[in-house]
């Protein structure tokens, strides 16, 4: 305890120790290997294949288009970073309340997201059953089967095809 820099704790804080004389030993290793269980899984002729799903914009002249990446939705639409391949849609929109790279909508697997390129109206989309929800400038949301999404007063409507 006179080391220096080693801090004497006050008196009767750590009892004594007694067992000054012995040795210690290894305790044996607790480890013991568990048994996995596995949930039975069908061989592989008999698991059902899931096909993927496509999706499908309806725009508000009755036009459809089937996407199955992501595409960028605008006036006069441009690439942009993450979306430097995706598809460019042109919107014919007469009340010019579409940005001219106003929003994405990606396809990811079976889930549809769109998100707002920081556009000038907004982007919100409604749900089958629920409230509207208001996209933040370059963040994303997710678009269920059925909803609509309005890029401004343009109003797109999402399904499955």
């Amino acid at each position: 305890m006179d080391t220096p820099g080693f801090i004497t704790p006050p008196p009767n804080l750590i009892p004594p120790r007694h067992d000054t004389g012995t040795q210690t030993q290894r305790a044996p290793s607790r480890k013991r290997e568990l048994p996995a269980f596995l949930p039975p899984t069908a061989p592989k002729s008999a698991q059902p294949t899931v096909k993927p799903t496509s999706w499908r914009l309806t725009l508000p002249d009755g036009t459809q288009v089937t996407i199955a990446g992501a595409v960028l939705l605008g006036r006069d639409p441009v690439h942009v970073e993450p979306w430097a391949a995706a598809t460019l849609l042109k919107l014919d929109d007469p009340a010019k309340t579409v940005s001219k790279t106003h929003a994405a909508i990606a396809v990811d697997g079976d889930a549809v997201t769109v998100t707002d390129l920081h556009s000038t109206n907004g982007v919100f989309v409604m749900p089958p059953a629920g409230d509207e929800i208001a996209v933040k400038p370059g963040e994303s949301a997710t678009v269920a089967a059925g909803a609509s999404v309005d890029l401004g007063r343009y109003t797109i409507l999402v399904d499955q095809a």
